[in-house]
């Protein structure tokens, strides 16, 4: 498994990439909408990193409950991998647990993406390429 993204969590998605700007990031995907999690997404790159700016749009994202906890930061490593159900299939092995069924992420061209949770990693995002 390969690093895609580090997952950042915000309030104001246009105040956090404003920062990240200032930091040399360069917009690689600019703001989105995903209907499917009611967030707005945005992604960001510099040095071969690539940050993903996750905005909740309202109380119906299920995003929106993770402000309480985690407020502006970033909260979930995203992997790429080939075959997601084996990537999956393995990772349940290791102790990590679905969150959300598998579906595409229309901001990253429609690959289908799964959320999973371990309890002593926090939050995990596998995106399918190959």
């Amino acid at each position: 498994m390969k690093i895609h993204h580090v997952g950042y969590l915000t309030k104001r998605l246009e105040k956090s990439q404003d920062q990240f700007l200032k930091l040399g990031y360069e917009v690689e995907r600019p703001v989105k909408y995903d209907d499917i999690r009611k967030i707005n997404i945005s992604f960001l790159k510099k040095d071969g990193y690539r940050v993903e700016l996750i905005e909740p749009v309202d109380k119906e994202s299920p995003m929106y409950p993770l402000l309480k906890n985690y407020k502006n930061t970033p909260y979930h490593f995203c992997y790429s991998v080939e075959n997601l159900e084996e990537a999956i299939a393995g990772l349940e092995e290791g102790g990590y647990r679905v969150m959300q069924p598998p579906e595409k992420a229309p901001c990253i061209d429609d690959h289908r993406v799964c959320f999973l949770i371990h309890m002593h990693m926090g939050i995990l995002e596998l995106v399918e390429e190959g």
